[in-house]
């Protein structure tokens, strides 16, 4: 996977944002953006987590693979960016990402159905070969999984 120039958790704060992409929908008036349902992933987030998701906003947007108005002073004033959406550079990179996870549930995951993942954000969870037929992707899975933590 070509995503040498961020680190491991930027990548998983990508990820994540791509799974909160399913969230933005007319079923909630008050999540019809992506910034509106990571602001309320935000709030329920560590001081430790929230600082760290301002930081990954702000890096993966200098390095093209964020739409978002985080700068070093969103930083410094520790306050979550606007976030527009994913690059295309930042869909490649999911897209292999997905292809991966896809392929190690395909093959059993040394024999069984299960991926776990750890999120530094979010915790660990199981991604299985189950939640994928219910929400057909990877991002679906994890979004549910989101859902079901925020309570929305």
């Amino acid at each position: 996977m070509n995503t040498q120039d961020i680190t491991m958790e930027q990548l998983e704060t990508l990820i994540l944002i791509r799974s909160l992409e399913e969230f933005v929908t007319d079923e909630h008036e008050n999540l019809s953006s992506l910034s509106e349902v990571i602001w309320t992933l935000e709030e329920s987030l560590s001081n430790e987590e929230h600082e760290q998701l301002v930081a990954d906003i702000c890096k993966l947007t200098e390095k093209g693979y964020l739409l978002s108005d985080g700068t070093e002073e969103h930083i410094e004033i520790d306050r979550i960016p606007e976030v527009e959406g994913i690059t295309p550079k930042g869909q490649s990179a999911l897209n292999e990402w997905e292809k991966e996870i896809r392929g190690s549930i395909d093959k059993g995951a040394k024999g069984t159905s299960d991926i776990h993942l750890h999120f530094s954000i979010l915790g660990g969870f199981s991604i299985n070969a189950s939640l994928l037929s219910i929400s057909n992707t990877v991002f679906g899975s994890l979004g549910n999984i989101v859902k079901e933590m925020l309570h929305i």
